[in-house]
């Protein structure tokens, strides 16, 4: 590479072709599977960003990836930042109103979806027919700021998108996977480390880990969807080293029949993020894999910080996110003035050594901010005397009743501590006596739906928490409509139910 210009993930790619041609760089285990070696993966990228320049897309310039996991979406991807441009993943099964309203602030010159069904759109079978290109004989590729956007509001208000800061280009720990997943190599087997990516890629975490990992030289391995046997399988089969998942993936594994008997012992590094996860569950996974393997963490799009904590650290410090990587905090209440140590407040951050937050916002949103550069997306949190960070819940989520705050995610933890309780969303619903009561939306276990369940659960809860933080009432459903990354749209829950009481 020239030291005229800076190296891209792009460069880092074509290079490990060029260092281990016939070596398997990725593996997609849906549809029949498929197998790409790094010489595969480089040529197809470059064929496909030949096609990309072909329809306009440019350096600055965004493509839209309207895909589920696939190899499509791996290609895509690398495809448009060799070129320079922004990648914007958004999901496949959006509705079309929410959709038209993300692409109108993306301004996307290519979107590729699975059918290009959608006038204008790129389908993926089209784009994947472009022929193989060697890069070798391509201008090299150019750096991509930002990488990507992100599109997030759906479950709190009006979709907007994010564009964190950060680019494509190579830095001093810029590509380690946040927590150090060790390079190491099976000289006998020419095996390299294995990253199952098991989470939709429409969702930060995954997204930037998959790609991440990859110009790091592991082997990625992309499941379609995530379902705890086959998880396990491929942990097992593959020898996997590292992935990262989201608590509800981890109560599904701890309800696996076949948890205890498998083999996990390949795994060195296993992240749990995305969402508060029931004590319980994290005492029940460190058993599982491993304190030491274990690393929770905590952020969010915007970056405004990032932290994390190893399992075994977090069993002194239980409910703990670890220290703030990147940013000052502070702890504030409703009027902006500073909590004791240990007190709830709104989580604000400011960037260690001052300067501003480098992200941006493209739609109808702005920033929760107080003077001197402070920022918050509105989680609610404490910190204790060493700076360690516990995150109780968003403030959005928060429901006030009777006067006292109930922190949604308590009550969820302490409902999914019973054994007929699949799956459980707690929202506050309008009480002409409490203003708000809280309300328990169940999913129950196959076979456990039965008369008196509710009050049972009512009891359940009672004996773990305070007893106005208790249920006031229990619904069950089938489903809870989770997005693949575990999200819920609580306001879709609230509206109907408000609709249902009008």
């Amino acid at each position: 590479m020239s030291d005229a210009r800076s190296p891209t993930w792009l460069d880092r790619i074509e290079e490990l072709a060029r260092e281990h041609p016939e070596l398997t760089a990725f593996t997609f285990t849906g549809g029949g599977g498929e197998t790409l070696s790094w010489r595969d993966l480089s040529r197809r990228i470059a064929g496909i960003a030949q096609l990309f320049a072909a329809r306009g897309v440019t350096q600055g310039s965004t493509v839209c990836l309207r895909l589920p996991n696939c190899t499509a979406f791996v290609l895509g991807a690398f495809a448009a930042w060799r070129l320079g441009a922004t990648v914007l993943p958004l999901r496949w099964d959006m509705p079309a109103p929410e959709r038209e309203h993300v692409l109108a602030l993306g301004k996307p010159v290519v979107t590729v979806s699975e059918t290009g069904d959608v006038a204008g759109e790129l389908a993926a079978p089209e784009m994947l027919a472009a022929p193989a290109v060697d890069p070798a004989g391509l201008p090299p590729p150019l750096p991509a700021s930002p990488a990507w956007m992100i599109a997030s509001g759906g479950s709190t208000g009006t979709p907007k998108l994010i564009s964190p800061d950060g680019d494509t280009l190579l830095g001093e720990g810029g590509m380690r996977v946040s927590g150090g997943p060790s390079r190491f190599a099976d000289n006998a087997n020419h095996r390299h480390p294995v990253h199952l990516c098991c989470a939709p890629l429409y969702h930060t975490h995954a997204f930037s880990l998959l790609f991440r990992t990859l110009v790091e030289d592991f082997r990625v391995v992309l499941m379609p969807k995530f379902e705890a046997e086959q998880f396990l399988d491929i942990v097992e089969q593959e020898r996997v080293s590292f992935f990262a998942i989201v608590p509800t993936m981890v109560i599904r594994l701890l309800a696996s029949p076949t948890i205890h008997s498998r083999d996990l012992s390949s795994v060195e590094n296993a992240i749990l993020g995305a969402g508060a996860t029931p004590d319980w569950a994290v005492r029940q996974w460190i058993d599982v894999i491993g304190g030491d393997t274990l690393l929770m963490g905590y952020g969010m799009s915007e970056g405004l910080t990032a932290s994390f904590i190893r399992g075994s650290e977090w069993l002194e410090r239980p409910g703990s996110v670890g220290q703030s990587l990147l940013s000052d905090v502070r702890v504030v209440d409703e009027d902006g003035e500073d909590v004791a140590t240990g007190e709830v407040g709104e989580l604000y951050f400011k960037p260690k050594g001052g300067g501003e937050h480098a992200f941006q916002y493209f739609g109808d949103a702005r920033i929760r901010s107080l003077p001197g550069g402070w920022a918050s997306v509105g989680d609610l949190g404490k910190l204790d005397a060493d700076g360690y960070m516990y995150i109780v819940d968003r403030r959005t989520d928060m429901i006030v009743s009777g006067g006292a705050n109930v922190f949604v995610s308590e009550v969820e933890a302490a409902l999914l501590g019973h054994a007929d309780v699949l799956d459980v969303a707690v929202v506050g619903l309008p009480d002409p006596e409490w203003g708000r009561r809280v309300h328990a939306i169940v999913v129950p276990k196959p076979g456990a739906l039965r008369d008196g369940l509710g009050e049972e659960l009512r009891a359940h809860a009672k004996t773990r928490l305070a007893s106005y933080k208790a249920p006031r009432s229990v619904e069950f459903v089938e489903t809870l409509g989770r997005s693949e990354a575990g999200k819920l749209n609580r306001q879709a829950l609230v509206r109907a139910r408000e609709g249902e009481q009008a």
